[in-house]
């Protein structure tokens, strides 16, 4: 009797055991779906995914989703008079704009990049208005910076603008990257063709270029000019797209929380003792500094016959040699001439 009743213990002890190591599993997965996503998206989708207990979410599948880039026009050149405290600063700023309209309107936060940011709609819940979204998510962006430039004035610093690609296509959302950092993200093509959108908003000078597979069922509810016939940098197929000037209906003010434009706290080092400078070196400075020259071009170019596409300013395009690619690569863009304009009315830049 006391044999049974000890294996009676051992086996609800072993069954314990096991319970609590499901239970381990179970919370070490929790709490990694929430640390992942909690860094893309709203607290309110983060307990919508831990509701479903998909096993699925950090798998890679094919989704339909609409993908928004937005860069700050001319970073580079922005940031070239600035110390590193004031350009981190306009980051947060940026990133505190950009993030609340993306969120607010359903949508993931994917990458930040050193001069704007990737989000994402339609992952990882399935969201029917995700191209609608996504333009209200451009839309609230533009409307934020620009409204930001009367608080910037008044604080004596330059304002900047934005240039914003939207697409919507077949992508990969999953879990990508190595053992040591994995992150969720979408990739493909379509992926690729929002951030050439964006470059080309730049180059019409417009703030917001999406492609017509993202316009296509809300022709009605924005206006929107039509762009055609451009060549993308990369891409061998021509621009489709419309330029989104507005939204037909009315829009609301500026509507960014206070707290969301937060402020990296920066330490100032301590000062000390102050390091000579170095003795001056005659023959160093009487040395000819090195030159940067271009290297001789050997190999001859195959010239490809003229552009067809019915646009005079494209110059004709260049092929690589016959043992590398048999395509021709599209050329450049041409450089802007003027200002967009719509009925007369130039951007505002």
């Amino acid at each position: 009797m006391s044999v049974l009743v000890a294996l009676i213990a051992l086996g609800g002890l072993a069954g314990c055991v096991v319970a609590w190591r499901r239970w381990r599993v179970a919370r070490r997965e929790l709490e990694r779906v929430r640390a992942t996503f909690s860094r893309y998206v709203a607290p309110s989708v983060v307990d919508v995914l831990l509701a479903r207990k998909d096993e699925r979410l950090f798998t890679g599948r094919a989704v339909r989703a609409t993908i928004l880039v937005c860069r700050i026009r001319n970073f580079a050149h922005f940031i070239e008079p600035l110390t590193p405290e004031q350009t981190l600063r306009y980051l947060n700023e940026f990133y505190g704009l950009a993030g609340t309209a993306i969120q607010r309107h359903r949508g993931i936060i994917d990458t930040f990049l050193g001069d704007g940011i990737v989000a994402v709609f339609g992952v990882p819940l399935d969201n029917p208005t995700q191209e609608d979204d996504a333009l209200q998510a451009a839309l609230d962006v533009v409307r934020h910076v620009v409204a930001m430039r009367r608080r910037w004035a008044k604080q004596h610093r330059k304002p900047f603008t934005v240039g914003i690609g939207i697409n919507t296509g077949d992508v990969i959302a999953g879990d990508a990257g190595f053992r040591e950092r994995r992150e969720f993200t979408v990739v493909g093509s379509e992926a690729t063709m929002a951030h050439r959108l964006q470059e080309a908003a730049f180059a019409l000078n417009a703030y917001i270029v999406a492609a017509r597979s993202t316009c296509a069922s809300h022709l009605d509810d924005y206006q929107l000019v039509p762009v055609s016939g451009v060549p993308l940098a990369g891409v061998r197929r021509l621009l489709d797209a419309f330029v989104v000037r507005g939204r037909n209906r009315a829009v609301e003010e500026f509507t960014v929380p206070v707290d969301a434009l937060v402020e990296t706290t920066i330490e100032t080092p301590a000062h000390d003792a102050p390091v000579p400078a170095p003795e001056p070196n005659p023959a160093a400075a009487d040395a000819e500094l090195p030159v940067a020259r271009p290297r001789p071009r050997n190999a001859t170019v195959t010239r490809a016959p003229a552009s067809s596409l019915g646009l005079p300013e494209l110059k004709p395009g260049w092929m690589f040699a016959q043992d590398e690619d048999v395509h021709p690569i599209m050329p450049d863009p041409p450089p802007r001439r003027m200002r967009y304009e719509d009925g007369g009315t130039p951007l505002d830049y």
